[in-house]
C-alpha cells in the first residue's frame, strides 16, 4: 500500500490510499468468492458463476465490500504509522476502483484530535489568589429569611397598594395598529418588574374596586415592552384585590414544615450546606484562574465536531433552564439559541482538550474503583440509590467512557491545582 496524507487544517487531514496490484487482486478474489456463493448470473446455477464473471456483475458489491474491509485495515495503518487520533469516521472524498487493471484508489477526509502544545513547565506554579470568607449568623438569617418568604401566605387587605404587594387586576388593552380591544386579568406582585412600569406607577396607590387609566408611547427595549415596543398604549384596569405577604413566625412548627425537628437542627444544616457551598466557590475560583492563565500561554484549535456535540447539549440544557425558569421555549429561535451558547461551548471544548493532555502528561488514569464510586454518586442523585439501575442505564447509552473522561479531567485540574502557587485572602465582609 501507498498513502498521500496531506494536512489541509489544524484538525482535517486529506489521506489518499493507493493498493498494491498483488495485494488487490487478493482481497478482491476473496470478495468475490464470498459474493459468489450466493450469486444469480445468467447463465450459470446458482453459486457457479466464475470470479471473472462476478467481477463483471458485482463491480458496486466488490467496491463497497473493499470500503467495508480493505480501506478499514489500511487506515488503521496509516494512523499508527503517523500517531493520528481520529475524532469521527473518515468520509470519502473519492473513489476509484479498476478491476481490469487491478488498480484502486480511495480519498479520505480525517479530523483528528489537535496537539496541545504544552509542557510541565508552563502549568506548575501558577500563581493564583483565594479569597476565603467564614459563614457567619448574617448568612445563615438570611436563608431563613428566604424560607419565610416562600412559605409566606397572602392575606387580603383593605388599604392602597404599595410595592410588595399581591394585586390581581382586570385590564384591557388597545395598542397602536390593533384592531380591537385585548381583555385579561393578571396576578402579580409590585415592585418586580411584572408590569409595564407606566402601568405600574398606576397601580399603586389604589385600593381594591377601584379603576385606572393610562395612555403612553411604549420604550423600544423589547425585552420589557415586548410586541408593543415603541406603539401607543391605551390600559384601562380595575384592582380586584391587594393581599400582603404575611411571614410564618420561625419555630420548630415553621423548621418541621421543612423536615427539621427544630429550628436549631434547621439552622445547623443551613450553615453547613452554605460551608460546603463556600468551599465549592473557593475551588471554582482557583480552577477558573489557572484555566483562564494556560489558555493564554496555548493555542488549541477547535475541531467541528466537537464542538458540534457541546454546543447541542448547552442548548438543550439552556432551553431546559428556561423552560423551568417559565419561558415558552417554542417560540425562541433555534439558531438565536446556538449562536447564545456558541462561545461558551468553544472554551469548554478547548478546556477539555487542555485538561486531556495534562492528564496525559501526567500520567494520570482512571481505576474501575473510582468509576464505580462515580456510578454511586449517579445512582444516589438520579436513580434513588439503585447502582444496578444506574450501571445498567449509563451502558444502554453508551457513556460510561464519557464518565471515565470526566473523572480522569477533573484528577487533571485537582493536579493542576497541587502545583500551583496559591495565596489565600479573607474576603472583606459587604456592608449592607
Amino acid at each position: 500500500m501507498k498513502y498521500e496524507l496531506e494536512k489541509r487544517g489544524d484538525v482535517i487531514y486529506g489521506l489518499k490510499i493507493v493498493a498494491e496490484p498483488e495485494e488487490l487482486k487478493k482481497e478482491v478474489d476473496l470478495i468475490a468468492r464470498e459474493i459468489g456463493k450466493n450469486a444469480k448470473v445468467p447463465g450459470f446455477r446458482p453459486g457457479k458463476a466464475p470470479a471473472h464473471i462476478i467481477k463483471k456483475y458485482y463491480q458496486e458489491e466488490i467496491r463497497d465490500a473493499l470500503l467495508r474491509t480493505f480501506v478499514p485495515r489500511k487506515l488503521a495503518e496509516v494512523i499508527e504509522k503517523e500517531g493520528l487520533k481520529l475524532l469521527t469516521d473518515p468520509a470519502v472524498e473519492d473513489i476509484n476502483l479498476d478491476l481490469k487493471n487491478n488498480t484502486f484508489e480511495v480519498s479520505l477526509v480525517l479530523e483528528v484530535k489537535p496537539e496541545v502544545n504544552i509542557t510541565k513547565e508552563d502549568y506548575t506554579g501558577i500563581k493564583v489568589k483565594k479569597t476565603t470568607r467564614e459563614i457567619g449568623d448574617k448568612d445563615v438569617e438570611k436563608v431563613v429569611e428566604g424560607l419565610r418568604n416562600q412559605l409566606a401566605q397572602w392575606k387580603e387587605v383593605d388599604r392602597e397598594a404599595k410595592e410588595g404587594d399581591l394585586v390581581e387586576i382586570e385590564y384591557e388593552t388597545q395598542v397602536e395598529g390593533d384592531e380591537g380591544v385585548h381583555r385579561g386579568s393578571v396576578s402579580v406582585v409590585l415592585g418586580q418588574k411584572q408590569l409595564w412600569p407606566e402601568v405600574e406607577k398606576e397601580v399603586i396607590g389604589k385600593k381594591a374596586g377601584e379603576e385606572g387609566e393610562v395612555e403612553f408611547t411604549a420604550g423600544e427595549d423589547k425585552e420589557v415592552y415586548g410586541e408593543v415596543a415603541g406603539k401607543k398604549v391605551k390600559v384601562k384596569f380595575k384592582v380586584k384585590a391587594v393581599k400582603e405577604r404575611e411571614l410564618p413566625e420561625v419555630n420548630d412548627e415553621f423548621a418541621k414544615k421543612l423536615g427539621f425537628e427544630s429550628v436549631e437542627e434547621m439552622k445547623k444544616k443551613i450553615r453547613e450546606d452554605l460551608e460546603v457551598a463556600e468551599k465549592t466557590r473557593e475551588q471554582e475560583e482557583i480552577e477558573d484562574q489557572i484555566i483562564e492563565e494556560l489558555l493564554k500561554k496555548v493555542e488549541i484549535p477547535v475541531p467541528p465536531s466537537l464542538l458540534d456535540l457541546e454546543v447541542r447539549a448547552q442548548a438543550e440544557n439552556q432551553l431546559m433552564r428556561l423552560s423551568q425558569m417559565g419561558v415558552n421555549v417554542q417560540q425562541l429561535s433555534p439558531q438565536a439559541v446556538i449562536e447564545m451558547v456558541r462561545p461558551t461551548a468553544e472554551k469548554t471544548v478547548k478546556v477539555k482538550l487542555l485538561l486531556e493532555k495534562v492528564a496525559e502528561l501526567e500520567g494520570i488514569e482512571v481505576s474501575d474503583e473510582e468509576l464505580e464510586e462515580e456510578i454511586q454518586k449517579l445512582a444516589d442523585n438520579l436513580f434513588g440509590g439503585d447502582y444496578v439501575k444506574a450501571r445498567q442505564s449509563l451502558e444502554e447509552r453508551g457513556l460510561l467512557p464519557m464518565i471515565r473522561e470526566d473523572i480522569r479531567r477533573q484528577k487533571a485540574l485537582d493536579r493542576l491545582i497541587e502545583l500551583a502557587e496559591i495565596e489565600e485572602a479573607q474576603e472583606e465582609e459587604k456592608k449592607e
